[in-house]
């Protein structure tokens, strides 16, 4: 199935940041700001707003976040392959999280044109957040 998608590019800069597995989540996480939180049995993954970032962790930071407008029902197949593809054929590494709503990109910010080209070349949207 090939979905042609409507896609916002989000204003803020995001950090992903490693932690050990059984830190405790910094009580900044709790507020409203957008932030994803995965605690796996290797470690604890934080992307969040660069000003929120914790200072107690691996940090890879300059990420910038692409999703997709609207929500997506979590039964419909291929939505994040037709992102990845043409990314992987541009060349272009992401971080990928998926919500129960939506598919979220982060690149780094100085892929950001290439990555906008190819994924409009692909047929896909980007609409302005109102």
């Amino acid at each position: 199935m090939d979905h042609k998608l409507k896609l916002q590019l989000l204003e803020e800069k995001f950090t992903i940041s490693k932690m050990p597995q059984f830190a405790e989540l910094p009580s900044v996480f709790a507020k409203g700001e957008m932030c994803f939180v995965m605690r796996t049995d290797d470690d604890l993954t934080i992307i969040s707003p660069e000003f929120m970032a914790p200072d107690n962790g691996q940090q890879e930071i300059g990420y910038r976040c692409i999703r997709i407008a609207g929500q997506t029902p979590s039964n419909t197949t291929g939505i994040l392959f037709t992102l990845v593809k043409p990314l992987t054929e541009a060349g272009i590494s992401i971080f990928a999280v998926s919500t129960f709503s939506s598919d979220y990109i982060f690149l780094m910010e100085e892929h950001l044109v290439k990555a906008t080209q190819a994924l409009q070349h692909a047929g896909h949207e980007f609409v302005h957040e109102e």
